[in-house]
Formats: structure tokens, C-alpha cells, sequence
């Protein structure tokens, strides 16, 4: 018996090591797979969702960004900056998850937004706060619109974009040689995209250890085609990332005035219009010598559709003093 046990133990070892040997192949197969190509890499890290899961992610931060983007019609020069719009985006997120979001253009118009707790208070540029209760997605949709700005700019000009990576996470941005196809099928509003021609094109990308942005800035010039009329257009963006926020607090703000139901004041006053006319009620005999009015609109109009006029009090006479 001991015989058989010392033989079978060696075959045993065997056989252990040859499907070892078997699933070392698919193993670091699956391991090429989940590396991603430096392209499809910054795709995922500048897109909204994921830039605002990673300031989440950093306990507390400051997203700073200015955005230039300028569109006109092919060969028009651009008339004193209208065609031209640039933006300032400053949005810090503490701990806790609360943020405010403080944002302006250089067409005199901004907006800011402060989310604390189950609150929140928003108002345009030179306007007040007005404070109510936040409601999902709502507070989402603020955040991302707050970190758009490397993902519009990236978005435009992908399929010309070459990445070189030039260190420990970090790339260089330029133009490629060649094309790359449409990643997917677009939709209405940004088939346009499709016509895009970039003629020049230089940035750079830095992120941290988890994949989250660090730093982005893009510079580029492109032609492109809309509604059948030839447009060239610019982009310049440059946004950071900093570590750490203070905590965020709710500033002054006016609450929301809950807003009356006017909906029985307004079928008294409209009464019969909009082609609804309700039944008039049976008129008097006296001085309508026994005829019925059949001409007239709703309450408050006489028998020829004028507005009716309000009857005379009848006051009691005055008292006379007889005469001796």
C-alpha cells in the first residue's frame, strides 16, 4: 500500500502541473485584454461621468477649467468675438459630497449652483439664489455639464487625434496621419461631426493611478460641414484637477415661493370663451314685452354682448318733514 500511495503522489503532481501549465495561456491572455489602447483609454477618462466619479473619489476637489470654442461661416472673419464664446468653470465637491459650482462667459452670463445636503440653490449671473430641494437626477446633470468641456473639445477632433505616451501616465496629443473611423453611429444634431477636417491639433493628457484626469489641454483647428454650409471653426481647452476642497456650505438664499393654483379664478373671469358658452338663464318678463333674448355672451354681458353694467341700488327715500 505504501508502495502505491509513493507512486500515485507523483502522478498526481504531474497532472497538477501540466493544467497549470494549460490555463497560464488564457490567463495572460485575459490580462493583454483589459490593457486598453492609449486612444480608448483617455475616451473613458474625459468623460463627463467619469470625471465626476473621480473628484468623488478624491475626497474633496477643485475642478478648474476655461473652454474657447468658435464656429463661422468658411472664409468670414469672426466679427468682434459674436462667433466666439469662452468659458470659465470653477467647481469644488468636499467630503460629505456637497458642491458649488460657480461658472461665467465672456457674454456677460453665467450661472451658480450650490448643492448642500437634500438643498439646493441655483441663480444666473447677477440674479439671487433661490433655494428648494434638490431632486435626482438633477444634481448629476449639474456636475457634468460643470466637466463637459475636455469631452466636447476631445469628442470634435477623436478620429484625428494620435496619442504618444511620454511618461508614468501621461500622453501627448497631435494630429494623426491617417483617419480613424467613426467610433459609433451619431445621431441628428452631431452628424455634422462626421464632416469634421482637422488642419491642426496639439495637447496633452496627465492622469493619476486610478485613470482618473488630472490635467487636459487641446488646441485645434478643423473645418467641418453644417446643413450644407462649410464652417471652420477653433478649440482651446485646458482644465486641471487639485486635491482637496473645503467644506461647502449653503450661502443666503431666497426659499421658493410655491406658486397658487389660478385655475378657478381664470373660469370665473374667462367664463364663456374659447367657444364655450354656458346656458343663459330664463330672462325676465318685465320690459322685454314676453320676447327672449337670444343674442349675448356668458355672465356679465347684456342681451346685445356688451358687458353688463351694474344695477342701481334703490336707496330709501328720505324722510320729509310736513309743513304745519
Amino acid at each position: 500500500m505504501r508502495s502505491l500511495v509513493r507512486r500515485s503522489f507523483p502522478r498526481k503532481r504531474m497532472i497538477s502541473t501540466l493544467l497549470i501549465a494549460a490555463a497560464w495561456p488564457s490567463c495572460s491572455r485575459s490580462k493583454r485584454d483589459e490593457v486598453q489602447a492609449p486612444d480608448q483609454e483617455l475616451n473613458a477618462a474625459v468623460q463627463p461621468a467619469a470625471i465626476v466619479s473621480g473628484l468623488r473619489r478624491l475626497s474633496g476637489a477643485h475642478f478648474h477649467a476655461t473652454a474657447t470654442f468658435r464656429v463661422s461661416a468658411a472664409g468670414v472673419p469672426d466679427a468682434g468675438g459674436r462667433d466666439a464664446i469662452t468659458t470659465t468653470t470653477d467647481l469644488w465637491i468636499d467630503k460629505q459630497g456637497n458642491f458649488r459650482l460657480a461658472e461665467s462667459n465672456d457674454q456677460d452670463s453665467g450661472r451658480e449652483v450650490v448643492r448642500v445636503g437634500s438643498e439646493l440653490a441655483v441663480a444666473l449671473r447677477y440674479g439671487k439664489l433661490i433655494r428648494r430641494p434638490a431632486q435626482d437626477p438633477e444634481p448629476q446633470r449639474f456636475l457634468e455639464e460643470a466637466v463637459g468641456a475636455p469631452s466636447a473639445g476631445w469628442d470634435t477632433v477623436r478620429r484625428y487625434v494620435e496619442v504618444v505616451p511620454t511618461g508614468s501616465r501621461a500622453f501627448r496629443l497631435s494630429k494623426a496621419a491617417e483617419m480613424h473611423p467613426a467610433p459609433a453611429a451619431a445621431t441628428a444634431l452631431r452628424k455634422w461631426r462626421e464632416t469634421v477636417e482637422v488642419q491642426t491639433l496639439a495637447g496633452e493628457v496627465r492622469l493619476d493611478a486610478s485613470g482618473g484626469l488630472q490635467a487636459f489641454s487641446l488646441n485645434s483647428r478643423f473645418r467641418a460641414t453644417r446643413d450644407g454650409t462649410p464652417i471652420e471653426g477653433e478649440i482651446a481647452v485646458a482644465a486641471r484637477v487639485e486635491q482637496g476642497a473645503d467644506p461647502v456650505t449653503m450661502p443666503a438664499a431666497e426659499t421658493l415661493q410655491a406658486r397658487q393654483r389660478t385655475i378657478l379664478e381664470e373660469r370665473v373671469l374667462l367664463g364663456g370663451l374659447g367657444g364655450r358658452t354656458p346656458a343663459l338663464p330664463p330672462p325676465s318678463k318685465k320690459g322685454t314685452g314676453g320676447r327672449r333674448s337670444v343674442e349675448g355672451g356668458g355672465p356679465g354681458q347684456d342681451s346685445s354682448g356688451q358687458p353688463r353694467r351694474p344695477s342701481a341700488v334703490k336707496l330709501p327715500a328720505a324722510s320729509r318733514k310736513e309743513t304745519p
